[in-house]
Protein backbone atom coordinates (compact mmCIF):
# COMPACT_ATOMS: atom_id res chain seq x y z
CA UNK A 1 0.00 0.00 0.00
CA UNK A 2 1.53 3.15 -0.90
CA UNK A 3 1.40 6.05 1.70
CA UNK A 4 -0.84 8.86 0.33
CA UNK A 5 0.96 11.21 2.37
CA UNK A 6 3.93 10.46 -0.12
CA UNK A 7 1.56 10.68 -2.98
CA UNK A 8 0.37 14.00 -2.25
CA UNK A 9 4.57 15.22 -1.69
CA UNK A 10 5.24 13.99 -5.26
CA UNK A 11 2.14 15.91 -6.88
CA UNK A 12 2.87 18.54 -4.90
CA UNK A 13 6.63 18.67 -5.83
CA UNK A 14 5.16 18.49 -9.68
CA UNK A 15 2.59 20.95 -9.47
CA UNK A 16 4.74 23.29 -8.20
CA UNK A 17 8.07 22.58 -9.77
CA UNK A 18 10.58 22.15 -6.78
CA UNK A 19 10.75 20.95 -3.83
CA UNK A 20 11.16 24.22 -1.63
CA UNK A 21 7.55 25.71 -3.22
CA UNK A 22 6.27 22.47 -2.10
CA UNK A 23 7.83 22.39 0.89
CA UNK A 24 5.60 25.76 1.79
CA UNK A 25 2.58 24.34 0.24
CA UNK A 26 2.55 21.24 2.32
CA UNK A 27 3.68 23.44 5.23
CA UNK A 28 6.53 21.23 6.55
CA UNK A 29 10.42 21.28 5.62
CA UNK A 30 12.27 21.17 2.11
CA UNK A 31 14.09 18.03 3.96
CA UNK A 32 10.76 16.52 5.01
CA UNK A 33 9.40 16.45 1.28
CA UNK A 34 12.56 15.37 -0.03
CA UNK A 35 12.41 12.60 2.65
CA UNK A 36 8.53 11.55 1.55
CA UNK A 37 9.72 11.42 -2.05
CA UNK A 38 12.70 9.13 -1.28
CA UNK A 39 10.92 6.36 0.65
CA UNK A 40 8.49 6.49 -2.06
CA UNK A 41 10.85 5.63 -4.38
CA UNK A 42 12.29 3.08 -2.33
CA UNK A 43 9.12 1.68 -2.40
CA UNK A 44 8.66 1.71 -5.89
CA UNK A 45 12.13 0.40 -6.14
CA UNK A 46 12.62 3.50 -9.08
CA UNK A 47 13.29 6.98 -9.75
CA UNK A 48 9.97 9.23 -9.66
CA UNK A 49 11.24 12.95 -10.53
CA UNK A 50 14.19 14.06 -12.62
CA UNK A 51 15.91 17.00 -10.63
CA UNK A 52 16.24 19.69 -13.31
CA UNK A 53 14.46 23.18 -13.32
CA UNK A 54 11.67 22.67 -12.73
CA UNK A 55 11.20 19.18 -11.28
CA UNK A 56 9.50 16.66 -14.36
CA UNK A 57 8.13 13.39 -13.55
CA UNK A 58 9.39 10.25 -14.92
CA UNK A 59 7.85 7.71 -16.56
CA UNK A 60 7.00 5.83 -13.47
CA UNK A 61 6.43 9.03 -11.37
CA UNK A 62 3.82 9.77 -13.79
CA UNK A 63 1.78 6.65 -13.47
CA UNK A 64 1.92 7.54 -9.52
CA UNK A 65 0.32 10.65 -10.37
CA UNK A 66 -2.48 9.46 -12.00
CA UNK A 67 -3.02 7.06 -9.78
CA UNK A 68 -2.83 9.71 -7.31
CA UNK A 69 -5.32 12.06 -9.02
CA UNK A 70 -8.00 8.88 -9.33
CA UNK A 71 -8.10 8.38 -5.66
CA UNK A 72 -8.35 12.07 -4.86
CA UNK A 73 -11.28 11.67 -7.35
CA UNK A 74 -12.95 9.17 -5.27
CA UNK A 75 -12.59 10.53 -2.50
CA UNK A 76 -13.53 13.63 -2.62
CA UNK A 77 -17.10 11.97 -4.38
CA UNK A 78 -17.66 9.86 -1.24
CA UNK A 79 -16.69 13.09 1.27
CA UNK A 80 -19.15 14.92 -0.74
CA UNK A 81 -21.74 12.06 -0.05
CA UNK A 82 -20.64 11.61 3.53
CA UNK A 83 -21.65 15.22 4.32
CA UNK A 84 -22.95 17.33 2.03
CA UNK A 85 -23.45 20.62 3.61
CA UNK A 86 -19.33 20.76 4.14
CA UNK A 87 -18.01 23.65 2.08
CA UNK A 88 -14.93 22.80 2.69
CA UNK A 89 -14.80 19.02 0.71
CA UNK A 90 -15.23 20.66 -2.75
CA UNK A 91 -14.76 18.63 -5.29
CA UNK A 92 -12.59 19.73 -8.32
CA UNK A 93 -12.99 18.14 -11.40
CA UNK A 94 -10.32 18.75 -13.96
CA UNK A 95 -10.56 18.87 -17.70
CA UNK A 96 -8.44 19.44 -20.67
CA UNK A 97 -9.93 21.21 -23.65
CA UNK A 98 -9.06 23.00 -27.12
CA UNK A 99 -9.12 26.72 -26.66
CA UNK A 100 -12.05 26.71 -29.57
CA UNK A 101 -13.90 24.53 -28.11
CA UNK A 102 -14.02 26.58 -24.65
CA UNK A 103 -14.42 29.91 -26.83
CA UNK A 104 -17.51 28.35 -28.41
CA UNK A 105 -19.86 25.26 -26.89
CA UNK A 106 -17.75 23.91 -23.85
CA UNK A 107 -18.98 26.36 -20.81
CA UNK A 108 -22.71 26.57 -21.85
CA UNK A 109 -22.50 22.33 -21.82
CA UNK A 110 -21.28 21.99 -18.44
CA UNK A 111 -22.56 25.54 -16.54
CA UNK A 112 -25.74 24.33 -15.32
CA UNK A 113 -23.93 20.99 -14.24
CA UNK A 114 -21.14 22.26 -11.86
CA UNK A 115 -23.92 24.77 -10.76
CA UNK A 116 -26.29 22.24 -9.40
CA UNK A 117 -23.93 20.02 -7.72
CA UNK A 118 -21.49 22.87 -6.23
CA UNK A 119 -18.33 21.26 -7.87
CA UNK A 120 -15.45 22.98 -8.96
CA UNK A 121 -13.56 23.29 -12.58
CA UNK A 122 -10.15 23.31 -13.21
CA UNK A 123 -9.48 23.95 -17.38
CA UNK A 124 -6.10 22.83 -18.71
CA UNK A 125 -6.26 24.59 -22.39
CA UNK A 126 -4.58 22.88 -24.80
CA UNK A 127 -4.05 21.91 -28.66
CA UNK A 128 -7.03 19.14 -29.16
CA UNK A 129 -4.04 17.20 -30.59
CA UNK A 130 -2.45 17.19 -27.28
CA UNK A 131 -5.01 17.04 -24.79
CA UNK A 132 -5.30 13.82 -24.34
CA UNK A 133 -1.21 13.78 -23.14
CA UNK A 134 -2.56 15.58 -20.26
CA UNK A 135 -5.25 12.56 -19.91
CA UNK A 136 -2.23 10.40 -19.68
CA UNK A 137 0.06 12.21 -16.96
CA UNK A 138 -3.38 12.20 -14.87
CA UNK A 139 -3.10 15.88 -14.92
CA UNK A 140 -7.00 15.90 -15.90
CA UNK A 141 -9.57 13.26 -15.54
CA UNK A 142 -11.03 13.84 -18.91
CA UNK A 143 -10.38 15.28 -22.40
CA UNK A 144 -11.94 16.66 -25.68
CA UNK A 145 -9.07 15.29 -28.16
CA UNK A 146 -9.08 14.23 -31.87
CA UNK A 147 -8.01 11.08 -31.13
CA UNK A 148 -10.29 8.62 -31.38
CA UNK A 149 -8.56 5.26 -30.11
CA UNK A 150 -8.76 5.26 -25.70
CA UNK A 151 -5.68 5.61 -23.97
CA UNK A 152 -5.18 2.29 -21.29
CA UNK A 153 -7.51 2.56 -19.24
CA UNK A 154 -9.99 5.19 -20.10
CA UNK A 155 -12.73 5.56 -22.98
CA UNK A 156 -13.30 7.16 -26.06
CA UNK A 157 -16.85 8.73 -27.22
CA UNK A 158 -17.41 10.61 -30.04
CA UNK A 159 -18.91 13.90 -29.81
CA UNK A 160 -18.91 15.40 -33.31
CA UNK A 161 -16.98 17.36 -35.90
CA UNK A 162 -15.48 21.46 -35.79
CA UNK A 163 -15.28 22.46 -39.34
CA UNK A 164 -12.69 25.17 -39.96
CA UNK A 165 -13.23 27.96 -42.54
CA UNK A 166 -10.31 29.81 -44.57
CA UNK A 167 -11.55 33.22 -44.01
CA UNK A 168 -10.33 37.07 -44.12
CA UNK A 169 -11.73 40.27 -44.11
CA UNK A 170 -12.42 41.73 -47.46
CA UNK A 171 -9.70 44.36 -47.52
CA UNK A 172 -7.20 41.73 -46.43
CA UNK A 173 -8.33 39.64 -49.50
CA UNK A 174 -8.54 42.51 -52.00
CA UNK A 175 -4.96 43.27 -51.23
CA UNK A 176 -3.34 39.91 -51.05
CA UNK A 177 -5.40 37.73 -52.84
CA UNK A 178 -6.60 39.63 -55.64
CA UNK A 179 -4.95 37.68 -58.56
CA UNK A 180 -6.76 34.76 -56.60
CA UNK A 181 -6.41 32.40 -53.90
CA UNK A 182 -3.16 29.79 -54.77
CA UNK A 183 0.31 28.62 -53.83
CA UNK A 184 2.28 31.64 -54.90
CA UNK A 185 -0.22 33.98 -52.84
CA UNK A 186 -0.50 32.25 -49.85
CA UNK A 187 2.70 32.19 -49.48
CA UNK A 188 3.43 35.93 -49.32
CA UNK A 189 0.20 36.77 -47.27
CA UNK A 190 0.65 36.21 -43.51
CA UNK A 191 -1.48 34.05 -42.13
CA UNK A 192 -2.59 33.80 -38.22
CA UNK A 193 -2.18 30.20 -36.18
CA UNK A 194 -2.78 29.96 -33.09
CA UNK A 195 1.01 28.03 -32.03
CA UNK A 196 3.32 25.88 -33.21
CA UNK A 197 1.56 22.92 -31.68
CA UNK A 198 -1.31 23.48 -33.67
CA UNK A 199 -0.66 21.71 -37.54
CA UNK A 200 -4.79 22.37 -39.13
CA UNK A 201 -3.08 25.15 -41.06
CA UNK A 202 0.02 22.61 -42.31
CA UNK A 203 -2.24 20.39 -43.34
CA UNK A 204 -4.79 22.83 -44.67
CA UNK A 205 -1.82 24.32 -47.24
CA UNK A 206 -0.30 21.00 -47.42
CA UNK A 207 -3.31 19.16 -48.33
CA UNK A 208 -5.05 21.98 -50.70
CA UNK A 209 -2.14 24.11 -52.25
CA UNK A 210 1.18 21.43 -52.21
CA UNK A 211 3.20 24.29 -49.73
CA UNK A 212 5.61 22.85 -47.40
CA UNK A 213 5.73 23.75 -43.37
CA UNK A 214 7.56 26.96 -42.21
CA UNK A 215 7.14 28.46 -46.27
CA UNK A 216 4.63 30.89 -45.37
CA UNK A 217 4.99 33.87 -43.30
CA UNK A 218 2.43 33.45 -40.08
CA UNK A 219 1.62 35.64 -36.95
CA UNK A 220 1.82 33.43 -33.65
CA UNK A 221 -1.35 34.17 -31.47
CA UNK A 222 -2.22 31.70 -28.92
CA UNK A 223 -5.47 32.76 -27.56
CA UNK A 224 -8.98 31.49 -29.60
CA UNK A 225 -10.82 35.26 -29.16
CA UNK A 226 -7.54 37.04 -30.02
CA UNK A 227 -6.59 34.63 -32.90
CA UNK A 228 -10.01 35.64 -34.05
CA UNK A 229 -9.54 39.45 -33.47
CA UNK A 230 -6.13 39.41 -35.74
CA UNK A 231 -8.24 37.67 -38.64
CA UNK A 232 -10.85 40.81 -38.10
CA UNK A 233 -8.29 43.45 -37.80
CA UNK A 234 -7.27 42.76 -41.37
CA UNK A 235 -3.55 41.22 -39.88
CA UNK A 236 -3.93 37.82 -41.89
CA UNK A 237 -6.06 35.18 -42.60
CA UNK A 238 -7.02 32.02 -41.12
CA UNK A 239 -8.69 28.72 -40.14
CA UNK A 240 -11.75 29.52 -38.38
CA UNK A 241 -14.31 26.95 -36.34
CA UNK A 242 -17.74 27.13 -38.05
CA UNK A 243 -19.34 28.26 -34.68
CA UNK A 244 -17.19 31.22 -34.73
CA UNK A 245 -16.89 31.95 -38.39
CA UNK A 246 -20.53 31.56 -39.62
CA UNK A 247 -21.85 34.76 -38.16
CA UNK A 248 -19.30 36.59 -39.32
CA UNK A 249 -19.70 35.27 -42.60
CA UNK A 250 -23.75 36.28 -42.54
CA UNK A 251 -23.15 40.05 -41.58
CA UNK A 252 -20.13 40.43 -43.84
CA UNK A 253 -17.34 40.83 -41.44
CA UNK A 254 -15.47 38.08 -43.08
CA UNK A 255 -15.24 36.04 -46.55
CA UNK A 256 -14.41 32.79 -47.12
CA UNK A 257 -10.88 32.48 -49.37
CA UNK A 258 -11.95 28.97 -50.59
CA UNK A 259 -15.30 27.81 -49.21
CA UNK A 260 -15.31 24.74 -50.95
CA UNK A 261 -11.91 23.48 -48.69
CA UNK A 262 -12.91 23.13 -45.08
CA UNK A 263 -11.03 21.32 -42.92
CA UNK A 264 -13.07 18.61 -40.47
CA UNK A 265 -11.63 18.06 -37.08
CA UNK A 266 -13.14 14.97 -34.83
CA UNK A 267 -13.80 15.80 -31.64
CA UNK A 268 -14.00 12.94 -28.57
CA UNK A 269 -14.41 12.56 -25.19
CA UNK A 270 -12.05 10.62 -23.50
CA UNK A 271 -11.67 10.23 -19.34
CA UNK A 272 -10.61 7.71 -16.93
CA UNK A 273 -12.31 4.06 -16.54
CA UNK A 274 -13.67 4.64 -12.72
CA UNK A 275 -16.35 4.61 -10.98
CA UNK A 276 -16.69 8.30 -10.54
CA UNK A 277 -20.37 9.93 -11.64
CA UNK A 278 -18.40 13.35 -12.50
CA UNK A 279 -16.64 11.90 -15.66
CA UNK A 280 -20.26 10.00 -16.60
CA UNK A 281 -22.38 13.29 -15.94
CA UNK A 282 -19.80 15.32 -17.52
CA UNK A 283 -20.40 13.40 -20.85
CA UNK A 284 -23.96 13.55 -20.42
CA UNK A 285 -23.75 17.26 -20.53
CA UNK A 286 -21.07 17.61 -23.05
CA UNK A 287 -22.87 14.94 -25.77
CA UNK A 288 -26.40 16.43 -24.95
CA UNK A 289 -24.74 20.09 -26.17
CA UNK A 290 -22.66 18.59 -28.58
CA UNK A 291 -25.07 16.90 -30.46
CA UNK A 292 -26.54 20.43 -31.42
CA UNK A 293 -23.33 22.27 -31.63
CA UNK A 294 -21.22 20.11 -33.67
CA UNK A 295 -21.65 18.19 -37.10
CA UNK A 296 -23.05 14.74 -36.78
Amino acid sequence: MLDQAHLKALSVVISEGGFERAAKVLFVTQSAVSQRIKQLEEKVGQALVVRSTPVQATPMGKRLLRHFAQIQLLESELSAEIDADDPSLPTIVKIAVNADSLATWFLPALAQLFKRHNWLLELIVDDESYTHYLLKTGEAVGCVTTTAVALPGCSSEYLGQMEYLCVATDEFIDKHFAAGVNKQSLLQAPAVVFSTKDKLHEKFLGDHFSIAPGRWQQHKIPSSESFLDAILLGMGYGLVAHLQAKPLLENGRLRALCPEKLMAVPLYWQHWNIKAKQTTLVYRALAATAKQALIQ
